[in-house]
């Protein structure tokens, strides 16, 4: 069998999956381990190379199949400058290497210009127009990602507080957030994650209807805004919102933001697939 072999590969914090597709065929999908190149780049490689061995298992296939496919692997960490390359150097296959934000675009665009937004537990902007790419922010909870749910939940966390400390009027939620972080916020905070942050979020989208709610709403809007005028947007422009938190923003957007706004078109894996098939 000579047919031409096209595999996409989606890998995070959380996990990784291959989508493996023969002479354009339906793809077969297995999963896999964490695959952050960052922060641990031998387990990523171990991850993916598991979940390949599987996916090309399930179609009768095996490891010396590989050098006549194309690969291209969107993987957490593959921004920061040299890693995607160094991690392309380790896999023992070739393979195009790029940031999951890449991937990300490319499957909720179905390949088509336009802008992603992504407000999860951490937030990055990346658009693509007339074959340029332009991606800001995904630096992580300590240096960035505003208008994530992680950034917003630690907002209104510290908000909570001033409350508290009668510098703001009293509010239904600043009384469930300090009830959300027993025994008191400031412990919460010395031990909380961006995951844990993330989840106080929801309760600001719970009080929508309440002053401080509002106020945070309306911040986080802003940083959505901010985004996606440094990111190059354009009105009218295609723009796929997508993320934990940009689902529950999603029917509080401006009327402007909400016409311009799509459903994904599809998954990271998608995109890494989509890209693995443009391969020469």
């Amino acid at each position: 069998m000579d047919e031409r072999i096209d595999i996409g590969i989606d890998g995070g914090g959380t996990g990784c999956r291959v989508a493996l597709s023969i002479a354009g065929g339906a793809p077969i999908e297995t999963r896999g381990g964490p695959a952050n190149i960052v922060t641990d780049p031998a387990g990523a490689e171990a991850a993916i190379r598991e979940a390949l061995v599987e996916a090309l298992g399930a179609v009768g296939l095996g490891w010396s199949d590989l050098p006549r496919a194309r690969i291209c692997a969107g993987l957490a960490g593959g921004r920061l400058p040299g890693a995607a390359d160094r991690f392309a150097t380790r896999l023992p296959f070739l393979a195009y290497v790029v940031d999951d934000s890449v991937t990300a675009m490319e499957g909720a665009l179905d390949g088509a210009d336009g802008t992603l937004a992504s407000l999860g537990t951490g937030s990055f902007f990346i658009r693509k127009a007339q074959g340029e790419t332009r991606h800001i922010g995904g630096w992580g909870f300590r240096l960035g990602d505003e208008g994530s749910a992680a950034w917003l939940g630690r907002r209104a966390l510290s908000r909570a507080l001033h409350v508290k400390d009668g510098r703001l009027p009293e509010d239904p939620l600043a009384d469930a957030l300090i009830e959300a972080t027993p025994p008191h916020p400031v412990l919460f905070a010395r031990d909380a994650g961006p995951g844990d942050f993330a989840q106080l979020a929801r309760l600001v989208l719970r009080h929508k209807e309440t002053p401080m709610a509002q106020g945070l709403i309306a911040d986080t809007l802003a940083a959505l805004r901010e985004g996606l005028e440094d990111v190059g947007h354009h009105p009218g422009e295609p723009l796929v919102l997508v993320g934990g938190l940009g689902e529950l923003l999603a029917p509080l957007l401006p009327d402007e933001l909400t016409k311009a706004c799509r459903p994904a078109a599809g998954r990271p894996l998608d995109g890494a697939l989509r890209l693995a098939r443009a391969l020469p």
